[in-house]
């Protein structure tokens, strides 16, 4: 009887054992089910070459854009050689400095800033009372010189060239030995009022370069544009005081230019009267056109380092016609963009 029981309890363990073996076996065959190993491989392949397709296209695109790159840097090298061009290039015009020559209080201003002038027009009014007096103080010695000189030329006209004064002769009874006598000091007495005349009209020459003197600096109270041009730089006030060579404006002259600085290298290809293009960086709308009128004289460089790059002023003068209506537009100090085109 225990044997049959123990023989039921094995077969019951067996049974167990089976059972919980049973859904591993059921797991791993559905793991490695051949429908469900294709469905993956399937949706496996698709997402490999949409991921592959962009990365291909990028390439190809970044390959093209280089070698464009290289062909347009190429061409432009090329261009550059045949055509030299700077963007280091500046207008400049001539600036003539309008500076006192007298001292004084400045009474008037009639100019503004950037105001168009010509030759002539006051710019500025000083005091002029000092010079008024110092005037007046002049022609008064003049005239007083001259009534001297009168005087002196009339001693001088009047002294006879023989005289006969009996009480200045010797006590001897010679006749010839009296008349010597009164000739030489007639004589003398002429070389000395000769002398004080023409001391005075020396005198009055001196007056009178006195009173021009005085006339000068008078007329320099007010002070006049020399050339035509546009007030700049304006530094002074009504009631400041200025003194000689004190720069009060400047006047920038017509016609400006352009200075460009070319490399050394580009030199072999610009000639005096080559055609130039010009930008300029305040208009960048406008075309500018003008031509090469000298290269400048360099003084010798002490600089022994060839790898610096050198660069050669070049004087541009514009064509009229291109920069007709921006004369007055156009100042020194801005930047350009130069480029030799040929004849």
């Amino acid at each position: 009887m225990e044997r049959v029981d123990s023989l039921q309890q094995h077969a019951q363990q067996v049974t167990g054992v089976e059972e919980q073996k049973t859904p591993v076996a059921e797991q791993e065959v559905t793991a490695i089910t051949p429908a469900a190993s294709n469905s993956n491989i399937k949706n496996r392949v698709p997402l490999s070459q949409s991921r592959l397709l962009p990365v291909v296209v990028i390439g190809v695109l970044l390959g093209a854009g280089a070698i464009a790159s290289g062909i347009y840097a190429y061409r432009q090298w090329q261009y550059s050689q045949s055509f030299p061009q700077t963007d280091n290039a500046y207008i400049t015009a001539d600036i003539y400095p309008v500076t006192a020559r007298v001292s004084g209080i400045v009474n008037q201003i009639p100019v503004n800033e950037n105001q168009v002038v010509t030759p002539g027009t006051l710019l500025v009014k000083l005091d002029p009372q000092d010079y008024q007096v110092s005037l007046t103080q002049a022609k008064a010695s003049l005239e007083l010189a001259k009534q001297q000189a009168a005087l002196a030329q009339k001693k001088f006209k009047n002294v006879p060239v023989s005289a006969s004064v009996p009480r200045l002769l010797p006590a001897d009874n010679n006749t010839q030995a009296r008349q010597n006598f009164l000739q030489a000091q007639a004589a003398q007495q002429r070389d000395i009022n000769e002398q004080q005349y023409k001391t005075a009209l020396a005198a009055i020459a001196q007056k009178e370069a006195e009173v021009k003197k005085a006339e000068l600096q008078l007329s320099y109270t007010n002070i006049n544009a020399l050339v035509p041009g546009k007030i700049g730089n304006k530094n002074i006030q009504i009631g400041q005081r200025v003194e000689p060579g004190q720069t009060l404006f400047t006047v920038v002259q017509p016609d400006p230019w352009i200075i460009g600085n070319f490399q050394e290298s580009q030199l072999e290809k610009i000639q005096q009267g080559q055609r130039v293009d010009i930008k300029i960086a305040a208009f960048p709308s406008r075309n500018f056109a003008g031509k090469v009128d000298s290269i400048a004289l360099i003084p010798p460089n002490n600089n022994t380092n060839t790898k610096d790059v050198r660069r050669i002023p070049v004087k541009i003068m514009f064509d009229p016609a291109s920069i007709k209506g921006y004369e007055s537009r156009i100042t020194p100090g801005m930047s350009a963009v130069v480029k030799v085109t040929g004849k």
